[in-house]
């Protein structure tokens, strides 16, 4: 099985990302932004994207192949539903069972996270946080309206563990 965790800036992706990854044992947990991380830099470089999405891909094929693995936890910012598609289409060949998840909050609870997520950064770097998850929240609910962005998971009540469960729960066979 293969989690995608998207969400914007500060909602919590890679913590969420390490619960599940522990509660889904054997697994392996890719932080997209860890992996993506490159010099020089681009945000809206579709070349970098498309690289991570093919490295994401084949790690997870050398996790499978060579350590046996079966679930993966995978976490980036998607702003598109096309972009979620290009990262799906290159997973689903791997594994049938790939689903993606969208983690929601309202702004006043993202901005109260990152503020308590002790960077070591500059006031300047902070204060943009603060506007970048705000502008990604919004990019994703209008994005969202186009097409799938990962099934909403609401956060704003909830710990790290229960958004973990919520997303577990999800996942289960529905009970009659």
């Amino acid at each position: 099985m293969i989690l995608v965790i998207n969400g914007p800036l500060g909602i919590g992706k890679t913590s969420v990302a390490w619960a599940l990854n522990e509660r889904l044992q054997p697994s392996v947990m890719l932080d997209g932004d860890y992996i993506g991380a490159v010099a020089p830099f681009e945000i809206y470089d579709a070349a970098r994207v498309a690289y991570l999405y093919r490295t994401l891909a084949h790690l997870v094929a050398y996790h499978q192949r060579e350590g046996g693995y079966r679930n993966f936890v995978l976490n980036y910012v998607f702003e598109t539903p096309e972009s979620l598609a290009e990262l799906v289409a290159l997973l689903k060949p791997l594994d049938a069972s790939t689903h993606g998840f969208r983690l929601r909050c309202g702004v006043e609870e993202m901005e109260r996270r990152i503020s308590l997520r002790g960077r070591t950064g500059s006031e300047g770097e902070v204060a943009w946080e603060l506007a970048r998850c705000r502008e990604l929240a919004a990019i994703q609910d209008a994005a969202a309206q186009q097409g799938f962005l990962g099934t909403v998971v609401d956060t704003t009540t909830l710990d790290v563990k229960q958004t973990a469960d919520a997303i577990v729960q999800t996942l289960l066979p529905q009970q009659d």
